[in-house]
């Protein structure tokens, strides 16, 4: 049985929720939460990885110990009776079930389900509903109406979710595609491809992969017929003349189209979409007398069609410049490229440095530890032409640490970064610190300790429900903080896990364009926050931005991709 990235990340976490609750060694549980982490940042699946070549190269890739690869081999060879399993078995299976809503621990959902003897994995969350609604739950030790309550909206928001489509995320679509790519252009009939939809147009998740190809139509059978024995297809889904779709392995489906060359532009845009911009487009094409679709622009009077090789000429065929698919989702982009005011996107080749990567300098945080060296993250920032990296790690523990042990580490952490300096004269290294935001505004390290950073990112880490009010000032508080540069990841979204906080964002955003902070633009791929409609709105208020990877690898820096062009 095919095994996707998610179902194994739930795995992982929850044989560390078994070993939490039955007090293992806590190295163990740490090593498995970090494998999940790491996992659940891959690109590539690793059942696959696995089917393929084995999981040297997953191993290598960091963050997952040679200890649970061998545990994870034996999984995939055979579940029953594999030693993962046998972890599991120790505590009750609907714990694991109810750890799925965002914000249930394992050890509250442990004492939920001894306490009222759930067995049942199907009823379980209905079960702890009815609880809820019964207030038994509220009567617990240490539970009280506040935890009832926000557990009772953490199943509710869970199984919201179970009913909308599961969508992947950005970069796990890309390289889906990429493999998809490659595969078809063993195929020497193959002239050019490229995908199509959601996925061209960056959008952070993707539902189904679109991909078109330019070919001969003599070719085509031939093309198609390779298409569907893509070694990862589950099922045929469907298969014309010119085109198919399948589902794989692991339940994506993936459309293809083919087309000849010159109609490619046609229909490149018009399966690149968005359904809102191919409307406002085909209104502005009628007033012109023209109508769209797949196959080029109809004269409307004659009811000839002209076609295009690329999307270039189509545009400029009804006398607009050519806009860019990451600008085509139905705003006003059309507006604005009439009157010849598109905006200019970031490109890769802009970015100079970044504010907000982690490093594995041992400064005990509250949060993962990065998992490269100083000298590890310059190796790659150099790579990528930087001229500048700050070392964002995670403040240290609050709950671990006192306020002179926190300047302490600080310090250190300030001294050894000079030190690296000396030998790296190309590039400026700034000592930062991504700080949490605690609920009642103030930041979780002694106010002394900033004036030993060149500056900090404030983020929010916890008690994400709070009234809109209640977290507006929280994070007005936190950004009058000295050194405070820059709101991390401001929305605090998770996608697919966690929706954005409630806050009002026209205050915060005028607040950091008076006083001169910068709000990030988070390219780690299950934030991607701020969100690119955010971003617009906060740009009317004349806010400065960064954008960052949030990197705790070096090679999570290679992602600033999905937020540049």
């Amino acid at each position: 049985m095919h095994i996707t990235n998610k179902q194994l990340v739930h795995l992982l976490r929850s044989v560390a929720a078994a070993y939490t609750l039955t007090n293992v060694n806590r190295f163990r549980i740490i090593a498995y939460q970090k494998a999940a982490d790491a996992i659940e940042g891959f690109n590539q699946e690793v059942y696959d990885a696995w089917e393929n070549k084995g999981l040297q190269g997953i191993a290598e890739m960091g963050g997952i110990g040679p200890t649970i690869c061998q545990h994870l081999d034996e999984y995939f060879a055979k579940q029953s009776g594999s030693f993962l399993e046998k972890q599991l078995n120790t505590i009750p299976s609907p714990v694991y079930e109810l750890m799925r809503a965002p914000g249930i621990g394992p050890k509250k959902a442990y004492r939920i389900v001894k306490e009222f003897n759930l067995s049942n994995l199907v009823t379980v969350f209905s079960d702890v509903e009815k609880l809820a609604s019964t207030h038994k739950i509220a009567a617990l030790d240490g539970f009280g109406e506040k935890s009832e309550a926000d557990i009772a909206k953490a199943i509710r928001t869970h199984l919201g979710r179970l009913d909308k489509e599961e969508r992947m995320a950005l970069p796990e679509a890309f390289a889906l595609a990429e493999e998809v790519i490659m595969y078809m252009k063993q195929q020497s009939e193959v002239e050019e491809i490229n995908a199509l939809g959601s996925l061209r147009r960056r959008v952070s998740t993707i539902g189904d992969i679109d991909v078109a190809v330019v070919a001969k139509e003599s070719t085509y059978e031939k093309i198609l017929a390779h298409f569907v024995n893509y070694p990862q297809t589950s099922t045929i889904e469907n298969k014309g003349t010119n085109k198919a779709a399948i589902i794989t392995k692991n339940g994506t489906r993936i459309d293809l189209r083919i087309v000849n060359r010159e109609r490619y532009g046609a229909m490149l845009q018009y399966f690149t979409g968005s359904k809102g911009h191919n409307i406002k487009l085909r209104e502005y094409a009628l007033k012109k007398g023209f109508s769209l679709n797949e196959f080029g622009i109809k004269n409307v009077k004659t009811g000839t069609t002209k076609t295009f090789e690329n999307e270039e000429d189509f545009y400029a065929y009804l006398k607009l410049p050519y806009i860019v698919p990451e600008l085509r989702e139905g705003t006003d982009e059309i507006k604005r490229a009439i009157g010849g005011k598109l905006p200019q996107l970031v490109e890769l080749r802009d970015i100079r440095g970044e504010f907000h990567v982690h490093s594995s300098f041992p400064i005990e945080p509250s949060h993962d530890l990065g998992l490269h060296t100083f000298e590890e993250m310059i190796e790659t920032a150099q790579h990528l032409n930087y001229k500048y990296l700050a070392f964002s790690e995670h403040n240290p523990s609050v709950s671990k640490h006192s306020a002179p042990e926190v300047v302490a580490l600080l310090k250190a952490k300030k001294q050894a970064l000079m030190e690296v300096q000396k030998q790296h004269k190309n590039i400026t290294l700034l000592n930062s610190l991504e700080i949490d935001i605690l609920p009642n505004g103030e930041l979780a390290v002694p106010i002394e300790a900033l004036a030993h950073l060149d500056l900090c990112v404030v983020s929010i880490h916890s008690a994400f429900n709070q009234s809109r009010d209640v977290m507006t000032q929280r994070i007005l508080k936190a950004l009058s903080y000295p050194k405070v540069k820059i709101l991390g990841h401001p929305t605090a979204r998770l996608i697919n896990k966690r929706e954005e906080i409630d806050a009002d964002w026209d205050m915060i955003f005028k607040f950091v364009a008076k006083h001169n902070i910068a709000l990030e633009i988070n390219a780690f791929p299950n934030r991607l926050d701020l969100p690119d409609t955010m971003v617009r709105k906060a740009l009317s208020y004349s806010c400065q931005f960064v954008i960052d990877t949030d990197a705790h690898r070096r090679e999570d820096m290679q992602l600033i991709f999905l937020v540049c062009r």
